[in-house]
């Protein structure tokens, strides 16, 4: 085992373990007595709670990985980041307290949030246990992420799910998340403790902020469109069919995953300028190794879609199908990877431009493709606003850096894989939907 994991592999499976974990309480949900509203009911608990902390929690997180690397012969810098993460997960627990009558009335269509309380505490302590995984991540402690992530996730889908299998109702159901995140959290209180990290670093959080700080602004520009694809179709549609559109607007399980694995494990290898030209082709390397894997399994996936959806949910959950398909489709854009280059520089500003562009095109299109092709137009939307912001941001590695595509990816393989899934995709609408 520790001659096969590296960060790479060992971050990939943690987030692979982790999809799965939340594929799998779907399924568990579907075949209980929990009902389309429940369901709904949910997945806006999560939704919510990841709207109002994605931005800079992933902003913070990208900024930790590269000044981590800077800082080898000294402390850890995760206390200092923690603190900085369980400052403004109160901050943002505070915020929805106070603003959610603008969430009832404006985002939710008037329907109230579900159980406010628990969200509040659910954000305070979930937020900031993300950083176990990262701590691991800086220290090479390649085997314990693969340790913890099933471990973690393990308990997860026990506490969520079998309270659902024993129709104990949705309420249990959301406790049992907290209480999940509550073990996360005091798991990293116990690894603070036991390698005597709690030392504080006033200097590393003012650093951590400024460079994080545009890479909060970008987060948020470009991760808060499938926030406001969310919030468009609450305001327009009811509980039932949110879970129908949330339950498809997933990409490929590994795509994403293993893409964002690979990004953020490559950036502290980006901070160092000196071993640019190796690093570019370790990026192309393992881009090529994960276009094999990934196209033809969404080839696939887009084949036997619309069959397995009703098999694996229910026949209420069909249209998810559609869903799903469009979002298969960002897997071109998801292998482009000029932002790897971009972080692990630390030239974040063209990203925040890539992404304020990005949003713009999302939202605008998906207020008006929602009108012609319902949710399934606010999918399409996505799809031509991710791809926009990738190929942005490589036109300004190209004019910035000097470096062209074809040096961190394989781009033959990458247009013909490109063209198959378009081709496949309009078969599988046209003539399997």
């Amino acid at each position: 085992m520790k001659k096969q994991i590296n960060s790479i592999s060992a971050f990939q499976f943690y987030q692979l373990v982790r999809y799965t974990t939340l594929i799998l309480i779907g399924v568990v949900f579907t075949k209980t007595a929990l009902s389309q509203n429940e369901i709904g009911e949910y997945e806006t608990f999560v939704f919510i709670a990841g709207a109002i902390s994605f931005f800079w929690l992933n902003g913070l997180q990208k900024a930790l990985l590269p000044l981590a690397a800077k800082q080898k012969n000294k402390q850890s810098p995760v206390f200092s980041a923690f603190v900085l993460l369980q400052l403004f997960s109160i901050i943002a627990a505070a915020f929805l307290f106070f603003m959610q009558p603008v969430f009832t009335k404006f985002l939710l269509n008037g329907k109230s949030i579900p159980e406010l309380i628990l969200l509040i505490v659910f954000i305070v302590f979930s937020v900031p246990a993300n950083l176990v995984e990262y701590y691991y991540l800086i220290e090479k402690r390649n085997n314990a992420i693969v340790y913890y992530g099933l471990i973690s996730f393990g308990l997860q889908f026990i506490l969520v799910a079998l309270p659902a299998i024993l129709g104990m109702g949705i309420l249990t159901v959301l406790k049992g998340l907290l209480f999940s995140a509550i073990l996360k959290y005091v798991w990293l209180w116990i690894i603070f403790i036991a390698n005597k990290e709690i030392k504080f670093s006033y200097s590393f959080v003012k650093e951590h902020l400024k460079l994080g700080g545009p890479l909060i602004a970008a987060t948020f520009l470009s991760g808060s469109a499938q926030f406001i694809d969310g919030f468009i179709v609450t305001s327009y549609f009811d509980e039932g069919t949110f879970a129908v559109f949330r339950y498809g607007a997933r990409e490929l399980p590994l795509a994403m995953l293993l893409a964002n694995a690979l990004s953020n494990a490559m950036l502290p290898e980006f901070a160092n300028r000196n071993k640019l030209q190796e690093n570019l082709q370790k990026l192309k390397k393992s881009v090529t190794k994960l276009a094999h894997l990934l196209f033809p399994l969404t080839a696939v996936l887009l084949l036997i879609s619309h069959w397995i959806f009703p098999v694996i949910f229910n026949p209420e959950f069909k249209q998810s199908a559609t869903i799903f398909n469009i979002y298969l489709l960002i897997i071109i854009s998801r292998l482009l990877l000029p932002q790897t280059i971009l972080n692990g520089l630390q030239l974040s500003k063209p990203i925040m431009n890539a992404a304020f562009a990005e949003l713009l095109v999302n939202v605008s299109l998906s207020l008006l493709f929602v009108e012609y092709f319902g949710i399934a137009g606010i999918a399409f939307a996505t799809f031509i606003a991710y791809l926009f912001e990738k190929v942005y941001l490589t036109v300004v590695v190209k004019r910035k850096l000097n470096i062209p595509i074809n040096e961190y990816i394989p781009l033959i393989t990458y247009l013909l894989y490109s063209a198959l899934i378009l081709i496949i995709f309009i078969f599988a609408e046209k003539v399997l939907g």
